[in-house]
Parts: C-alpha cells; structure tokens; sequence
C-alpha cells in the first residue's frame, strides 16, 4: 500500500501522506509557517467555531438547493466529528501563519472534505465528488470565515473566564466577611494615612472582581455579531440567494447563542474593533488582579523585617539557599500573568490598527492572542483564588501594633481630646520615639478600650449627608 497519495491544487500536484486528510494546500501551508509550536489543533474553541460554520453552511446550500443532500450530509457529519474533538491531529496549520486566515481555512475545508468522502465510501482526494472548495467552502470566503470563527471561538471560551472571576470574587468576599474585626493601618503613597478594616480592603478588591465580571460578560456580547455571509469584501458575491438567511438560523440552532450578521457587513468585514474591545477588557482583568496581587506581596512581606500583617498560604519552599524562606510565588504569578496578557493586549491592538482596506488579514494572531490571554486568566485566577486567596490569615497582632505605633491615627482623637492636645501628645512621642498611643494611655488621658472604640467608629462608613 503506497505511503502517500497525489493531491493537486492551484498551483500543481504534490505528495501527500496517505493516511492524511488535509491536502495539498495544507501542506504547502505547514511548510511554509513551521514558526511556533501552537498550531490549529492546539486550539480547540477555534477549530469547534469554524466546523460549526462549516456545518451550518452546508445545512443551509442543502436548503436553498444548491448543494446536494447527500454531499451536504456527509459534510455535515464530518464537520460534528471536528466539532467533537476528533481529527485534532489532522490541523497542523500554524497559529501565526501569514496567509489572513486562508491556510487554517483550507486545513478545515480539507480536512472535512476528506472526511465526508470516506462517510460515503470514497478516498481521500476524490474531490470530484467532493471538494474543499466548492462544497465545504460553498457561500464562504476565508476573509468572513476566520473572522466570524475566532468571534465564537472568543465568545465560548470567555466563559471560562468569566465563570473564574465569579470564584475568585467569592473568595475575596469570603475573607473579607472573615476579615471585618481584624483593625489595620490604611496607607496611601506607601505611608500610613487612616485606620480601616482589613475585611474593607478585601471587600474593595471582591467589588473590583465582580465588576470585572461585569464587564467582560457585557462585551463578550459582541462576539456574536458576525461577518459571515459577506464573503470576500461584505457584498455576498459568491453566496447564492437566500443563503445568509439560512447560514445564520442554522448556526443559532447550532451554538445556541444569539448570532447575527453585522448591520453594514462592509464595516463587520473592514474593521476588527470587537476584538480590540474584547482584549482591552482582558488586559484590565490583568491589571487589577494583578494589583491586588502587588498588595498581598507588600502586605506579606516579611514576615519578620517588612510589614508582616497577612500570612500567605505556603505552598513551596522559596530559596534553595536559605533554610525556611516562603515566597508570595501565586501573587508573582499572577504579576507575570498580567504581564503577559498586557503584552497580547497591545499586539492586538496593533494588528487591528493594521488591518488594510476591505478586510483584515491579521485575524490569525488576533485568534492566538485572544485565546491565549483568556486561558492565561481564567486558569490562572482559580488557582490563586484556591491555593491562595481562600488560605490567606492575617497576623492580628503585627496589624494591631503597626496601628497603634502610627501618628496617622492622631486625627482619630482629635473630636476626643482636642487638637491642641493630640499636636502635643505627638510632639512628645516623636522626642521620645515611642507611640503617641502609649502616651496617651500612661498619662490617663484615655482607657485601652476607649482607644479601641474610636479607632472601631473611624473605620464605619461615613457617608456625607446633606
């Protein structure tokens, strides 16, 4: 038995392995963009979107009668099999490839041709009976396939995302709820400015998470506005009448979700800021997490030598050198994170930016972009909400002497004892290097449990009336 087979497209006849069901155009693309190490099949949201369009435009050429019900459903039955997770070997086009988007829709087209052939009996290649291109890419260019595929790629796997934000949400409301008694020194420009409740501060970064939820959910909503239909340049040309009708009733059964065609396909085909949209909301993701991360490393930090109020969950031993040392390693991931995804954000900026008249031709690292930065976040968000968050405990004791020994608190007493006499109180703590607050205890002027009840009433919210 031979071990290849001939293929032929535009530009000639090649060898291909005999057990392959991409071709030729395939090939030639995979020889060409042999560059990362993520290709098509790494992508498994991506590859699912673009066999349901497949899908969905063969069920719609079968019902305008332009495509036979046999071919159709043999097409339709290879693209649920893609759709499924099968055949994942069989898309070996890089991520990056440099063709707008025309090798990973040719992988797909060929690939689900093959398949449809060998569901009615026939061998890869026989594309008279079937072909990638006039069958499984009836109706479709490549330049409204990839785009409107990496829109439902984004758009499935954001949920993910989404569902992660929601739990580490709940992780920081739970230690904020375990944190409400706990007194701290609050701090602005890194210096001790206001007492407040470390359960405030946690409950601050719970209400940014849910807001962040928010936001993504809002926007993901634009993913389901679509290109399709509008083939090469948003006029259709190539799509027989009735077909944009049928693709988009099909594809709704399909991904049960809401998808529409663009108002002005010339606009849904030009310009790529959804994308930009989608991805600016994920780098903010990164930037508050990867803040509130920046807060718990300062916060940790220590345990002995820095501020030492909140004792991180130990999770590995931090030096190979020094005996005992405990690094905040999930914050600094998350920081790195952040990093990256900050970094994806500003390649899809750029490649939208870079689009050029009618369409463009950047989608494919647009896709690997986006898809990485959603993965790197929701992955990432649980394990910190998990292995961190929920163990964190704060130090009571190192929270409650960082207080007491700050002169932020002199405006706390003022309504108390007068501001001439706290301005004195101060002035002779910093001459003798002790607490005011011990000061003021020694000389009689107040109780420890007076101390504590003001410092209480300063940290209740005080809303202005007026």
């Amino acid at each position: 038995m031979p071990n290849t087979r001939i293929d032929t497209d535009s530009l000639g006849s090649r060898e291909v392995p005999s057990g392959a069901l991409y071709g030729v155009t395939t090939l030639r693309g995979k020889e060409n963009f042999d560059i990362s190490c993520r290709k098509l099949g790494d992508a498994p949201e991506l590859l699912k979107a673009l066999a349901r369009i497949k899908h969905a435009a063969a069920a719609a050429n079968r019902d305008i009668g332009v495509l036979p019900a046999a071919i159709a459903e043999a097409i339709i039955g290879a693209s649920l099999e893609v759709e499924n997770g099968l055949h994942a070997d069989q898309f070996i086009i890089d991520m990056l490839e440099g063709s707008g988007g025309t090798s990973i829709n040719m992988n797909v087209n060929e690939v689900i041709a093959n398949r449809a052939l060998q569901r009615l009996g026939e061998a890869p290649g026989c594309y008279d009976r079937i072909h990638p291109n006039d069958h499984v890419n009836m109706g479709q260019s490549t330049n409204d396939v990839v785009p409107a595929a990496v829109k439902l790629a984004v758009h499935d796997k954001s949920q993910t995302l989404i569902e992660a934000l929601a739990h580490l949400a709940a992780a920081l409301e739970n230690r904020a709820e375990h944190f409400d008694g706990v007194l701290r020194t609050g701090r602005t420009c890194m210096q001790a400015a206001q007492p407040m409740r470390l359960g405030q501060a946690f409950g601050g970064y719970g209400a940014a998470i849910r807001r962040l939820e928010a936001k993504v959910t809002a926007v993901r909503d634009e993913m389901l506005v679509l290109p399709l239909g509008g083939t090469a340049i948003g006029t259709g040309l190539g799509a027989a009448p009735g077909y944009r009708d049928a693709v988009y009733r099909h594809l709704r059964a399909i991904t049960g979700t809401d998808v529409r065609p663009g108002e002005n396909m010339f606009d849904a085909m030009q310009n790529a800021d959804g994308f930009a949209r989608i991805s600016s909301e994920l780098r903010i993701c990164a930037e508050v997490i990867g803040k509130i991360a920046s807060d718990l490393i300062i916060l940790s930090s220590g345990p002995d030598s820095g501020v030492g109020e909140l004792r991180l969950p130990a999770v590995q031993p931090g030096s190979s050198i020094m005996p005992g040392k405990i690094n905040p390693v999930l914050p600094m991931m998350m920081q790195q994170v952040a990093f990256t995804v900050i970094g994806n954000d500003t390649t899809v900026s750029l490649a939208c930016l870079h689009g050029q008249l009618e369409i463009n031709h950047f989608e494919p690292v647009i896709a690997a972009r986006l898809l990485e930065s959603i993965e790197l976040l929701a992955r990432s968000t649980l394990i910190f909400a998990d292995s961190c968050i929920a163990g964190i405990e704060a130090n009571l004791d190192r929270s409650m002497s960082n207080l007491t020994k700050s002169s932020a608190l002199a405006t706390v007493f003022v309504p108390k004892l007068g501001y001439a006499e706290v301005s004195k109180l101060v002035q002779a703590a910093h001459a003798e290097q002790r607490p005011f607050i011990g000061l003021a205890l020694e000389r009689g002027l107040m109780t420890r449990e007076e101390v504590l009840e003001v410092i209480r009433a300063s940290t209740d919210y005080h809303e202005e009336i007026a």
